[in-house]
């Protein structure tokens, strides 16, 4: 079996190709969160997003490899979503709360909850998966939050001793907030009142243990 990472990164060579991809990933998404990964076939895919058996596999290579590029395109474009230029020079105060609502809002949508459903589910299964999901988070959350974190220590707005330890326990403590929804299957009305407080209220912990205090 190739590698997830590489899977993902398979490109259909012609516009009706990419077409036909993107059909077949919506129809994976579909089928992985309404059945099930292990239930679903790549008989049964092909068959309700049309087009030919060979050309799924040698676009995915398997299902495995499809799962993961069904992840790569509903993760995609996050780093843009949470942490926009208009936030990156706002101070702390602004930014921190405005990202960490973004990414709680995000993780409390009722697909975002299926989505974690299935791979606590279904992880065991396909082996990788796993760590190529931590590695997308990674990429398109963590990382741009520990890179907003160190510039904000450069310019003397926060006092960190590891901004990349500080990134993970700020993205878990938001993992930890959105487990509720995760029970009851995500907030299809948005974000509940008390969830934002919550998420004001732990900012403003954190951000009363690393900012720079301006009094000499």
């Amino acid at each position: 079996m190739r590698k997830l990472s590489e899977e993902s990164e398979r490109q259909a060579p012609t516009v009706k190709g990419e077409a036909r991809r993107v059909r077949l990933l919506e129809v994976a998404a579909e089928e992985f969160l309404t059945t099930g990964y292990a239930q679903t076939s790549m008989k049964t895919i092909v068959s309700k997003a049309g087009g030919s058996a060979a050309t799924a596999y040698q676009l995915f290579s398997n299902k495995e490899g499809l799962l993961a590029a069904v992840l790569q395109r509903e993760f995609e474009g996050l780093e843009a979503q949470f942490f926009p230029e208009s936030l990156l020079s706002k101070p702390p105060a602004t930014a921190l709360y405005a990202m960490a609502l973004r990414l709680l809002t995000y993780t409390t949508q009722p697909r975002s909850v299926d989505f974690y459903r299935l791979l606590v589910a279904e992880g065991h299964r396909v082996p990788g998966i796993s760590e190529y999901f931590r590695k997308i988070v990674s990429v398109q959350v963590i990382d741009p939050l520990e890179r907003y974190l160190r510039a904000a220590c450069e310019r003397g707005e926060l006092r960190i001793d590891n901004p990349a330890h500080g990134a993970r326990l700020l993205g878990n403590l938001l993992q930890g907030m959105s487990n509720e929804a995760r029970i009851v299957g995500g907030y299809p009305d948005g974000l509940p009142a008390l969830d934002k407080q919550n998420c004001r209220y732990s900012v403003d912990a954190i951000l009363g243990l690393w900012t720079v205090d301006p009094r000499p």
